[in-house]
């Protein structure tokens, strides 16, 4: 009579550990990869609605600042800055400057940079560019 063995032998038990170890791994390293992907996402949003914000600033030049809640951008007095207060743990830079083929005075060209370091420390960075003229769609 012949006596069967029934079950796994040490070795497939093993192997199978070892698969489970391995695509746990993998799976590690995908989830890694989907939360550093979504902080980027959120943190780029959030960069580029504060970018959006400081250009439509600008877009204010031509605003009555006695009936405006808010305050208002004079064009005249606007020039390049830096915020790293108001919308910390962002760096908001701004850089202003005649056109390149210098069409006139009455026209500037705006740069709006949002910086950010991520949770590995790399910086990362959102910039719009735009131009404004002296002549405001306020002006009547």
């Amino acid at each position: 009579m012949l006596i069967r063995q029934q079950g796994f032998s040490l070795l497939e038990v093993l192997i199978a550990f070892l698969l489970i170890g391995i695509a746990s791994l993998g799976l590690v390293k995908m989830q890694s990869y989907v939360e550093q992907r979504s902080d980027f996402a959120v943190n780029s949003h959030q960069a580029l609605n504060i970018a959006e914000h400081k250009l439509e600033w600008f877009r204010t030049r031509g605003a009555s600042a006695a009936q405006s809640t808010m305050s208002v951008a004079s064009f005249s007095s606007i020039t390049s800055g830096t915020d790293t207060a108001t919308h910390s743990p962002y760096t908001v830079r701004w850089a202003v400057s005649a056109p390149a083929a210098s069409l006139s005075s009455s026209l500037k060209s705006l740069s709006v940079s949002v910086e950010w370091n991520d949770r590995v420390g790399e910086t990362h960075s959102v910039t719009l560019q735009s131009m404004v003229s002296s002549y405001a769609e306020f002006d009547m």
